[in-house]
Order: C-alpha cells, then structure tokens, then sequence
C-alpha cells in the first residue's frame, strides 16, 4: 500500500468515527429504533454538508477523490469538530507534511548529560512514537521497569503496576493514546506506530480506546503517583523539545509540593545505595 493509500484510509475512518459519535437528536433527526448503528447516517452527514451521498461514502472509504476546502469546512461544522480534529481532518486531507520516521535516531552525550542534569526530578528523552530512549537515574527509579516497557504507551497499557500506582489512570491513559493516536495519523506510512498498535492490542482497554480515534494535543499535567517505596508523589509533567531535533522530546515530572521534592531526593538515594551493595566493594 502507497502512502497515499494509507493517508486517505486514515482520513476515512477518522470521519466514520465522529460521524458515529454524533447524536441524532441533537440535529432534530428522527432516532428510531431502526437505527442499527450509532450516530448520524452517511445520507445526513451528506446532506447536512450539501455533499452527495456516493461522494461521502467514498471518502468513508479512503476512495481516490477530490476534496475541497469548502467541502472539509461544511464537513467539520457538521460532524462539530473542535479545533484539535479540525486541524487534524485538514491535514489528512492534504499531503503530509511529515516524512515517516525510519532509522531510529541516535541519543548524543550531550542530551544524556541535559537529561542527567534533571535529576532528582524524573526525565526521560522520547520520540515520536513514545518509544523511551533514554531516562535518567530518577526515573528509573520511579518506574523500576528494567529494560522492560521502554515506549509510552507499553507503560500504560502493558505494564500492570501503573494501573494502581497512577491514581486517575484511566484519565490519564485515554489521554496519552489520544495523543499518540495524532502522532501516529500525522505519519501514515511509519510502521512503528503500527507495530506498538498491534502489540498492545491484547491489553485491553487499548483496542477499544484505538478504534474510538480519540486525538489529543499534549497538555502539561499534574499526576499524583502512590509509589510502593517513596508514597505518594505530586508531579507536574511538562514537555520540553530538543530544538536541534524536534523529533525528540524530554519529559519531565517536577515536584509540585516540598514534600515530593525530599521524597524524590531519598527515591534516588536509596536506589543509588542499592545499586552499589548489589556491585559490592571495587
């Protein structure tokens, strides 16, 4: 498949899914039980957006076709998008403006040594496709994964311990897959969205979640862990860009209260003090 064919395929389903979410009252349209799905109808979507019903069900179907400004404007004001997935149905629209992504990129000294210098507030360098390249001592401590779950999203979804250490985890999960669900749609053709996809499928509430098209941009956020050796934690988690690669991303999590400061302070203490009985005397 082109990367065309993949883009128009996007497109599409991200269309069925707000045309499906729509609430047929709201229009003042009948809602009789013959309704066999939910939402609006392909012939009302069209017709409330003075577009023929093949040409809707076309672009439903990823269909090569012609598609308008003004067309994608009636369309976003009928499916009543907000400005996030009116941004987002105009750029899939249009020819992406984003390459895929191939070689994995290559962390520098230079941003270890950014990366270090956050300790002993947890940061990690990420890419665009949440996959962790590289964290520093305190959030591995925080999060004492191994080598194991090193993406975001297995994070969330695979490694079970986050469900009840991140209090609100639901909230925070559906919000973090929006935004890889708009990552991964602004780079059709990059197959390693599509792998961690098929990977987390099994860990369910993901599939779910995945196939609702959810899209996010990221917001700075406040997120209160119970740690099992530290206790509860209150984090404010911002994003910074590496300017030099804007592909990649440091995510940092600050303390927001003086008690989660000197909490964090003994976490890397006693995770450095273990590290070094487990090496013994050298």
């Amino acid at each position: 498949m082109t990367l065309e064919h993949d883009r128009r395929r996007t497109l599409g389903a991200f269309v069925r899914s707000r045309r499906e979410r729509l609430d047929p009252a709201s229009f003042l349209l009948p809602g009789s039980p013959r309704r066999r799905t939910p939402g609006l109808r392909r012939e009302e979507v069209a017709q409330l957006s003075g577009v023929s019903l093949s040409w809707y069900t076309w672009l439903e179907q990823g269909r090569d076709i012609n598609v308008s400004r003004q067309v994608l404007e009636a369309l976003a004001r009928t499916l009543r998008l907000d400005q996030l997935e009116h941004r987002h149905l105009l750029r899939l629209a249009g020819s992406p403006s984003e390459a895929p992504i191939s070689d994995p990129p290559v962390v520098s000294a230079r941003l270890r040594a950014v990366l270090d210098a956050f300790d002993p507030s947890p940061a990690s360098l990420r890419d665009c496709h949440g996959d962790i390249l590289a964290r520093n001592r305190a959030e591995r401590a925080l999060f004492d994964t191994g080598d194991a779950h090193a993406n975001t999203l297995e994070l969330y979804f695979a490694w079970q311990p986050i469900r009840t250490m991140l209090q609100d985890w639901e909230t925070h999960a559906r919000r973090i897959l929006a935004e890889f669900r708009a990552e991964a749609d602004r780079h059709p053709g990059d197959h390693r969205f599509t792998e961690i996809v098929d990977a987390l499928r099994p860990f369910e509430p993901f599939g779910t979640w995945w196939d609702r098209h959810d899209i996010a941009g990221f917001t700075p956020t406040l997120r209160i862990l119970h740690h099992p050796t530290a206790g509860p934690l209150t984090l404010e988690q911002s994003k910074l860009i590496a300017a030099d690669d804007p592909s990649l991303h440091f995510l940092v999590r600050t303390a927001a209260d003086p008690e989660t400061a000197d909490r964090l302070t003994a976490l890397v203490a006693n995770a450095q003090y273990r590290i070094r009985r487990r090496r013994g005397p050298g």
